[in-house]
């Protein structure tokens, strides 16, 4: 009893606090609820997908033409001119193969940065050999009114807090959960550089996108979200850009159940808005 009380308190207090904030920013957009736009760097995790998929297909080729020729191909150029199989211009324009003498091993070698990614059809794994570390993720820019459509989850942390980088796990998961049905996790770090986010972002494995910006962009950027007096807070927006939740402090599932409960609930409904 004592501990269902204790939660209707806290949660009392949590959107208390969520509707001052929404208060603070519509003073300063002059919108009921709409989310202040912003224009942010952003590091990606970059896309091997294709070229990931042309190595499944180059193996699965090599063991066809086998079957079918009681002999493995010599090159991969003996796939083509067979068509037993077709690799787009993209991929040719960027990339080079190689099948490895024991027909398992497929390696496919960049044009310009010298990553190489090799695959063993016989366990289906992938494994990379790159240079520096840096060439995994690339630098996009991220414009929050073009995500209209999408529901949006807004985190404000720092690499430097404790609390933000317990609730990447957690992040990640919804990520994977919901990414292909319209979520879009931002997490906009309020005072790191580009060098920092990199190296924190090679020794945590962060799945959505990180944004970061220049110390004024930033300062305008809290000031437009009512003040973000202290980190980790997150903003959960829906689909036609309107701030639907405010979370302050962690959210962490292991640590406060409800709160994560909460996220998910309202993540659900929006996305079937």
């Amino acid at each position: 009893m004592i501990y269902m009380i204790y939660i209707a308190l806290f949660s009392s207090f949590l959107f208390c606090l969520s509707d001052e904030q929404i208060e603070k920013i519509k003073l300063k957009t002059e919108q009921s609820n709409y989310a202040p736009n912003f224009t942010l760097s952003s590091i990606v995790d970059r896309d091997f997908s294709k070229v990931k998929n042309t190595l499944n297909s180059i193996f699965n080729s090599i063991n066809l033409f086998k079957k079918n020729n009681q002999k493995y191909p010599e090159s991969i150029n003996s796939l083509i001119d067979s068509s037993y199989i077709l690799i787009d211009d993209y991929i040719n324009d960027n990339w080079n193969f190689k099948i490895q003498p024991n027909y398992l091993d497929i390696i496919a070698m960049n044009k310009v940065d010298n990553v190489q990614i090799s695959y063993n059809g016989k366990e289906d794994a992938f494994s990379f050999i790159i240079p520096n570390e840096d060439l995994m993720s690339i630098k996009e820019t991220v414009t929050l009114d073009s995500l209209k459509g999408k529901v949006v989850l807004i985190n404000f942390w720092a690499t430097w807090c404790g609390p933000c980088r317990m609730e990447i796990p957690d992040f990640n998961e919804l990520y994977k959960t919901y990414n292909d049905k319209g979520l879009e996790i931002l997490s906009i770090s309020i005072s790191d550089s580009y060098q920092q986010l990199m190296k924190f972002k090679n020794a945590y494995n962060i799945f959505y996108p990180i944004l970061y910006g220049d110390q004024k962009t930033m300062m305008k950027i809290q000031r437009d979200y009512g003040g973000i007096h202290s980190i980790p807070m997150s903003f959960l927006i829906d689909k036609k850009g309107e701030i639907i939740r405010v979370y302050p402090g962690a959210i962490i599932k292991q640590f406060d159940p409800n709160v994560y409960t909460d996220l998910i609930l309202h993540i659900e409904d929006a996305l079937l808005d």
